[in-house]
């Protein structure tokens, strides 16, 4: 298993561009095996780097990106769910400090009910960390789901 992007790149000779990217059978599986595993290590990365801030901003920003979806409206208690947060309080600064910095727009449609979306307008970079995240990453609330069907199997 390749641990290195370098290496990765070394193998399949994607820094050469005098070569053609030739895969067939079990390279090209071995490739998409790679190229996903390099995938979950970002989002892992993704995932450690949003625990470290005490604002929860980039859990909350990992968690609309999962949710988001052409047809799904994503609202607040959605993303506190999602994260397996018991109160909705415990998320209003991170709410305030992204929309303030607009990496998310919140579409207020009544007092208690608000739509949230990533900004991807002025944000471009990020309709790439919401395809990565809604791929590769596993909300606490999914994580609690799993651990709780391992434990029903047994």
């Amino acid at each position: 298993m390749i641990t290195l992007f370098q290496d990765f790149v070394k193998k399949y000779e994607l820094d050469d561009f005098k070569k053609k990217l030739e895969l067939n059978g079990t390279n090209k599986i071995e490739f998409y095996n790679e190229l996903n595993n390099f995938m979950n290590k970002i989002c892992n990365i993704f995932d450690k780097l949003t625990n470290i801030a005490s604002l929860r901003g980039g859990q909350v920003m990992m968690s609309i990106a999962k949710l988001t979806s052409a047809e799904t409206v994503v609202n607040k208690t959605d993303i506190k769910n999602s994260l397996n947060i018991d109160r909705l309080d415990k998320l209003w600064h991170a709410f305030e400090y992204l929309e303030k910095e607009n990496y998310i727009k919140v579409e207020k449609k009544t007092s208690k009910f608000h739509i949230i979306k990533l900004n991807e307008d002025e944000n471009p970079d990020l309709t790439l960390f919401r395809e990565i995240v809604q791929n590769y990453w596993e909300t606490p609330l999914e994580s609690r789901e799993k651990t709780k069907g391992w434990r029903l199997e047994e």
